[in-house]
């Protein structure tokens, strides 16, 4: 919604009424500005000033587009101080949109409309006692019409057309109104299924006595989609037959004329009804639906001389497009004086003439500006609807075909595919290579999209969707097979040869869900492709989307925790093999008031970059608790803090720790850091200043899942960790008879090279009973206990 549409001509009126102008299109569609000039041209002078709401439908459709204009609107009219006094909408979708929210937004008000193309939505609204309007008719009869007239040697008649709401409204008032000229010849040209070359190859094939209808028509089968400029050329290029179209413009490109909408005076006539409603005390219910909305019949008069039509066929207020002006017309206002001075100074006529020779160029000059305009304002359309760089379908274009013109009790698949490890070409060679190799892409998958009769679009950075017709795909189907391998070459930038490899995620159609949901879906099934290892190809399963939503419920579980102190640890006793005392605690995070355990949050936590924050947080708990331990007089044993590696990046977290156990007077004995072995085996400058910090702080380090990952005792030798935890893992599949010798020999080759070593996951007394045979250190497990909450650990006897 944008600000008041108040021009400062109109300043010293007073104002009396606020209006609501509903649009279903945005300010760049083709005849806004005429829309909007009629209803000011009726507002101002009576002392209406207005708002205006757009909708966008033709680029953002589809049902959950208007519920999120619904939300937009609801949110902005409800806090919006203006106390409308009445409603007018333009165009089907806005019509729509009041009738179905009139009780909740415009209850009571007078709304009126216009521009609306859909008889039965006009004929409904018409019959509610707060609305009427102007319908507005397709225009392509009156066309046909005036073709019959001025061309009545031409008998084929050639309907070009695509899938479009107004494409499909257009063939149908066609193929009607040629119902009754059975003597003409009726062809078809539907561009939504044929290629570009395909319809070049109709246009070849066309009589010489055709006329070509040009009506709604953007895309072929490809999904491509066409300016009025290209399409326009296109036609004349492979035919000489005179073009014809039922909407505005193209007159000065190559259409010979046709009859189409007047926004201005439809805008203008809705303005008046309102008016006339708000300020001179007329009721709604005094006004019929009008149906004999405001036209315009527009001609180009050089083609009309080419193809032998005169004006005296068509009717008086038709509007030409490139007629020569007549001398009287040209000089009406100065051909009196200009008669005078000829009379009485003859000897300026070669000026005069000079004047004349000057004046016929200028209007060639502006004739000439206002072709290259159109041409650019066709040329600005285009390049809206494409991605600049790689010349596909940008992503609201193709999201906006998929939503017209996919039914969804159609069979089809959508496919979205994102290119793995993009990120590493532009940061290795740059961004202009990067480009260039992006560029190879898309013209790979351009080429394949036409071989396979596949309709592609650019999603956005390195992610392309592509819409397959008429059937369904799996990875197994030959189209995706075909698909994954044509990455098995190197793409090329100059001297550059990269070889990439794609993730790809598949939606089928089911009956029901629209085109959106499928984007949406096949949006899952590339992030299970990705999760899973790239390069790999999945299709869509409601369990995807299942985990998916737990794992944003995990997600704002996670993060409300963040913002409202939502941890707390639980403490689990570790046990002297040989005493069976307790000699310390692993801190266990939970989360206060979601039911997710560790094994769910702690891998999101990591995936979305949390584990520094929350490594900070466990930290301080466990100090914190410590110190009040400490306080009550109890006896303190260390506790160990679990360390990630992704908290590598937290370069300041020694220092953290460092003044917090100075802020609360904990000496670093009591702290134990336990770090896993990938931290050994990067063995990074960042890691072996964080093992020395650590050991200069006085922080033991212990070895976490040893027997999970490389396993080597070999990196124990060089980092200073005193104590290593052997997996659960191990202790289930090697603490049995016939191998827990094995079990015994890594025992005492950690003490071999000087190491203490915990086991986990001790849960029978059997198994402590042969650890403590054969000489372990320290025992963690739900033999002893299960972790317990701050209370119960300082207060537990494992006796």
């Amino acid at each position: 919604m944008n600000t008041r549409d108040q021009e400062p001509d109109h300043s010293t009126v007073e104002i009396r009424q606020n209006v609501l102008y509903l649009s279903s299109f945005d300010s760049m569609h083709a005849n806004y500005d005429e829309k909007k000039n009629g209803i000011e041209s009726v507002f101002y002078d009576n002392g209406i000033q207005f708002d205006i709401a757009f909708m966008d439908v033709k680029s953002f459709s589809g049902d959950s587009n208007v519920s999120s204009f619904y939300n937009f609107f609801s949110e902005r009219y409800n806090n919006n101080s203006a106390d409308y006094t009445g409603i007018i909408v333009s165009d089907d979708k806005a019509l729509q949109f009041a009738m179905d929210h009139q009780k909740e937004f415009f209850d009571g008000l007078p709304i009126v409309f216009f521009a609306i193309n859909n008889r039965e939505r006009a004929d409904t609204a018409e019959a509610n006692p707060y609305i009427t309007g102007v319908f507005e008719p397709d225009y392509i009869g009156d066309t046909i019409k005036y073709t019959v007239a001025t061309m009545p040697h031409r008998k084929t008649f050639v309907a070009l057309h695509d899938e479009s709401e107004a494409g499909l409204v257009d063939i149908d008032e066609f193929l009607a109104y040629t119902q009754d000229l059975p003597d003409y010849d009726i062809i078809e040209i539907n561009t939504a299924r044929l290629t570009m070359s395909e319809i070049i190859e109709e246009l070849k094939k066309l009589p010489d006595d055709s006329v070509v209808f040009y009506m709604a028509c953007y895309n072929d089968a490809t999904g491509h989609k066409y300016s009025l400029l290209d399409l326009t050329n296109t036609i004349k290029e492979y035919t000489d037959a005179p073009i014809m179209r039922n909407y505005v413009g193209g007159r000065e490109m190559g259409i010979l004329g046709g009859t189409y909408m007047n926004a201005f005076d439809q805008a203008k006539q809705a303005a008046i009804i309102l008016n006339d409603i708000l300020n001179n005390n007329k009721k709604i219910t005094d006004y019929d639906l009008m149906t004999d909305a405001a036209s315009i019949t527009c001609f180009n008069y050089s083609l009309m001389k080419k193809y032998g039509i005169s004006e005296k066929l068509l009717p008086e207020d038709t509007v030409y497009i490139n007629k020569p002006m007549s001398l009287y017309e040209t000089y009406k206002d100065i051909l009196p004086i200009a008669v005078f001075i000829m009379l009485s100074l003859l000897s300026l006529v070669g000026s005069i003439s000079f004047a004349f020779i000057n004046e016929k160029n200028h209007v060639k000059d502006l004739e000439r500006s206002k072709t290259e305009i159109e041409n650019s304002k066709f040329l600005l359309q285009y390049q809206a609807e494409h991605d600049e760089l790689l010349d596909l379908l940008n992503r609201r274009s193709i999201v906006n075909y998929l939503q017209e013109n996919v039914k969804s009790n159609s069979k089809y698949s959508i496919i979205l595919l994102d290119i793995d490890g993009f990120k590493d070409v532009n940061e290795n060679y740059g961004h202009v290579t990067g480009d260039l190799i992006l560029n190879d892409i898309a013209d790979r998958l351009k080429y394949f999209s036409d071989s396979h009769d596949l309709i592609i679009g650019r999603y956005g950075g390195d992610e392309f969707i592509m819409l397959k017709c008429g059937s369904w795909l799996d990875k197994d189907s030959e189209i995706v097979k075909d698909l994954v391998d044509l990455f098995s070459k190197p793409f090329v930038a100059g001297e550059v040869n990269i070889l990439l490899s794609i993730s790809v995620g598949i939606s089928h159609s089911d009956n029901s869900s629209d085109s959106q949901e499928h984007i949406i879906n096949s949006e899952i099934a590339l992030y299970e492709a990705k999760a899973n290892g790239k390069n790999i190809v999945c299709v869509y399963a409601d369990e995807m989307k299942q985990k998916l939503s737990e794992e944003s419920n995990i997600k704002n579980a996670f993060l409300n925790a963040f913002d409202h102190d939502g941890f707390y640890m639980k403490y689990q006793p570790k046990v002297s093999a040989k005493t069976r005392e307790l000699i310390g605690f692993e801190a266990l995070v939970r989360l206060k008031d979601a039911p997710f355990g560790p094994g769910q949050f702690i891998p999101i936590a990591e995936k979305n970059g949390w584990t520094s924050k929350l490594g900070r947080i466990i930290t301080e708990i466990v100090i914190k608790q410590i110190a009040k331990w400490k306080s009550e007089g109890r006896t303190i044993y260390p506790v160990s803090i679990n360390y990630s590696s992704r908290q590598l990046n937290d370069t300041g977290y020694v220092e953290f720790l460092e003044s917090l156990l100075e802020k609360y007077g904990i000496e670093p004995k009591y702290i134990e850091i336990e770090i896993t072995e990938s931290l050994l085996v990067e063995k990074t400058d960042v890691s072996e200043k964080l093992f020395a910090d650590l050991k200069r702080l006085g922080i033991s380090l212990l070895l976490d899942d040893f027997g999970t990952g490389y396993s080597s005792l070999a990196y124990l030798t060089y980092v200073p960790v005193e104590n290593v935890k052997l997996d659960k893992s191990l202790v289930d599949s090697y603490l049995v008879d016939g191998k827990d010798a094995f079990i015994k020999d890594v025992i005492q080759l950690v003490h071999d090279i000087g190491k203490l070593i915990t086991i986990e996951g001790v849960e029978e007394e059997w198994q402590f009973e042969r650890l403590r045979e054969f000489n372990a250190d320290m025992i963690q497990g739900y033999f002893f206990s299960e972790p317990l909450d701050p209370d119960e650990a300082i207060n537990y006897s494992a006796d």
